[in-house]
């Protein structure tokens, strides 16, 4: 029978781990949130990141090691659609880009809820968007 992942004697470790991890996020947010003011720094960081700042965050987020771990394992299981299914999502990012980004920017929104109460009626789209 298989005692998992981690030894018994050791649970107490994964535990105080995940303690760590989860104090060291809310101590960060918690940090974060007495410096924003406004929705646009909450959202767009008060517009003060850089293109280049910019794009190196948004290719951390794609280059990280788990999504080369799973296009690896999507192109030896499913060989070339495995290759079109891990390209997918970049077609997808630049579509999202010019479809939805664009006009939530230009009407200085940054949420779908925003842009639903912007829309529509604010109330009902406020409690749609939060329930």
């Amino acid at each position: 029978m298989s005692a998992g992942a981690v030894a018994a004697e050791f649970r107490w470790l994964t535990l105080l781990a995940f303690g760590v991890v989860i104090t060291v996020t809310m101590a960060v947010t918690a940090w974060a949130s007495r410096r924003v003011r406004s929705t646009a720094q909450f959202y767009a960081a008060g517009r003060s990141v850089s293109g280049i700042q910019n794009g190196w965050a948004i290719a951390g987020d794609y280059l990280s090691a788990a999504s080369f771990l799973g296009i690896a394992g999507l192109i030896s299981l499913y060989g070339y659609d495995g290759f079109m299914y891990s390209v997918g999502w970049l077609v997808a990012y630049v579509t999202v880009l010019l479809v939805i980004a664009e006009p939530c920017r230009n009407i200085g929104k940054y949420t779908l809820g925003d842009i639903l109460a912007f829309r529509n009626e604010p109330k009902v789209a406020t409690g749609a968007a939060t329930a």
